[in-house]
C-alpha cells in the first residue's frame, strides 16, 4: 500500500513569460487534481482545499484537504471512482463541514462524504455533479455514458436530473430527457436520437439548476444524428418552470449575478466561437467581451467582472491563462505552462476562482504528471 501524503509539498516559483508568481501546491509520484473549472475547491469556511489523489491511469484515489497555502497535506477517505481530470470530483459543503466525493459500490455510483471535524463517513446511493453552495443539496443526471447505447436512446422517460437531500440522503428526480424533449423546437426530427442530459449546476442562489441536453460527442457521429443537438435548459429546484434557453457551444457556467449563462458560442459576425452571456429569460445572446475569442474552460469571478480563461494549443505543447476584464474588454496575460497530455485521460487545466476571488487554481502536467498550483490575482 502506498504511504499516505502529509505534510507540506508547497514551493513558488516564477512563470518565465508573464514573471507572475505561481504557487505549486502539490509535488507528487502521484497525480493531484481538483474537481471541474465550475467546482471551487476552497472550503467556504476557512480556504482549505480539497483535492483528489490517484496513480496515473489509476480507478481509485484518495481524497486529502490541506491549508490554502498547500500545508497540513491531510489523508480523508478513498474513493472507487475517480478520473484522470476530474479526480472524485470532491467539493465541500457550503457550511465547511463535510467533503463529499464520487464512489462506487458494486458498480453503481455511490456520493460518498466525510466529516473533516469529527471523521465520521457515509455514503448514499447516487451520483455527484455538484453540491449546492447554500444548502445540504446535491444535483446530479444520470450516468449515460455507463449505459448501453440502446437503453440511452430508449430511457428517456427515466434518465435525467436528481436532486438529492443530502441530511437524509434520500434523491428525487427534476426532470426527465422526455421533458427536455417536448421543449425542443427540433423535437419531431430528433425524438428517436440517443439523448441525454450532463452539466446539471446550480445556480449561485441555488434556486435554480442548469443542464445541458444532448446527444453531441458519444452519439452524433455515431449514428449520423445530424446537425447535433446541444441547448441549455433551466429548472427551479422545486422540479417547476423548466425552460429551454438556447443552443450553445461549449462548457457554459452560471454568471455569478443568476441571471445569465456564460459558454463558448458562435456569436453573429464573428468567426469561430466567442464569450457570450445567454439570459435564462429570455435566450438573448450578447458578447462577454470582445477582446478575445471563445475557448477552453471560461471561469467568471465571484464580481461578476473578471474571467479566466485556459488556451491550448493542440500539438504545440503549451497553454496559457488569460484574464479578460469584461468592463475595460482588455485581457491580461497570466500564465505560460508546458502542456504534456491534453486529453480526458491526461491533463486539462481547469482554471477555477476562490469564492473570496483572490485566487485561480489550475491543474498542470508541466512537470510531466499532474499537480495543482495557484495564482494569487
Amino acid at each position: 500500500m502506498t504511504a499516505k501524503r502529509s505534510g507540506t509539498e508547497a514551493f513558488t516559483f516564477l512563470d518565465p513569460v508573464t514573471g507572475r508568481e505561481v504557487r505549486q501546491l502539490t509535488q507528487s509520484s502521484e497525480r493531484s487534481v481538483h474537481g471541474y473549472y465550475d467546482l471551487p475547491p476552497w472550503s467556504p469556511v476557512d480556504g482549505r482545499i480539497a483535492f483528489t489523489s490517484l496513480a496515473p491511469g489509476a480507478s481509485e484515489g484518495d481524497v486529502y484537504m490541506m491549508d490554502r497555502d498547500g500545508a497540513n497535506i491531510t489523508y480523508l477517505a478513498h474513493s472507487r471512482d475517480v478520473s484522470s481530470n476530474d479526480g472524485a470530483m470532491a467539493q465541500w459543503s457550503h457550511d465547511g463541514r463535510r467533503v463529499y466525493f464520487k464512489d462506487e459500490e458494486d458498480g453503481a455510483p455511490r456520493l460518498a462524504w466525510v466529516d473533516v471535524v469529527t471523521g465520521e463517513q457515509g455514503a448514499y446511493p447516487g451520483s455527484l455533479r455538484m453540491i449546492c453552495p447554500t444548502a445540504h443539496r446535491n444535483v446530479y443526471h444520470t450516468e449515460c455514458h455507463d449505459l448501453p447505447d440502446h437503453v440511452v436512446r430508449d430511457g428517456k422517460r427515466e434518465h435525467g436530473v436528481f436532486l438529492m437531500d443530502l441530511e437524509t440522503g434520500s434523491s428525487r428526480r427534476l426532470v426527465t430527457v422526455d421533458d427536455c424533449l417536448a421543449l425542443h423546437p427540433r423535437r419531431d426530427e430528433v425524438k428517436d436520437w440517443h439523448l441525454y442530459i450532463k452539466h446539471t449546476k446550480w445556480s449561485p442562489d441555488g434556486q435554480r439548476v442548469m443542464c445541458v441536453f444532448t446527444n453531441a460527442n458519444r452519439y452524433e457521429t455515431k449514428y449520423g444524428e445530424s446537425p447535433w443537438v446541444k441547448d441549455i435548459y433551466v429548472v427551479n429546484a422545486d422540479g417547476s418552470g423548466l425552460a429551454r434557453v438556447g443552443e450553445f457551444g461549449g462548457h457554459p457556467l452560471w454568471h455569478p449575478a443568476g441571471r445569465e449563462i456564460l459558454a463558448v458560442t458562435p456569436y453573429p459576425g464573428r468567426r469561430g466561437r466567442s464569450l457570450v452571456m445567454h439570459d435564462v429569460r429570455t435566450g438573448a445572446l450578447r458578447l462577454a467581451a470582445s477582446c478575445i475569442a471563445g475557448f477552453g474552460h471560461p471561469s467568471f469571478a465571484p464580481d461578476g467582472r473578471r474571467i479566466v480563461v485556459d488556451h491550448v494549443l493542440p500539438g504545440e505543447g503549451s497553454g496559457s491563462l488569460n484574464l479578460v476584464d469584461t468592463a475595460t474588454d482588455t485581457v491580461e496575460h497570466l500564465v505560460q505552462t508546458a502542456v504534456r497530455d491534453h486529453t480526458h485521460v491526461g491533463t486539462h487545466l481547469h482554471p477555477v476562482w476562490s469564492q473570496d476571488g483572490r485566487e485561480v487554481l489550475y491543474a498542470s502536467d508541466a512537470s510531466g504528471i499532474a499537480q495543482l498550483c495557484v495564482i494569487d490575482v
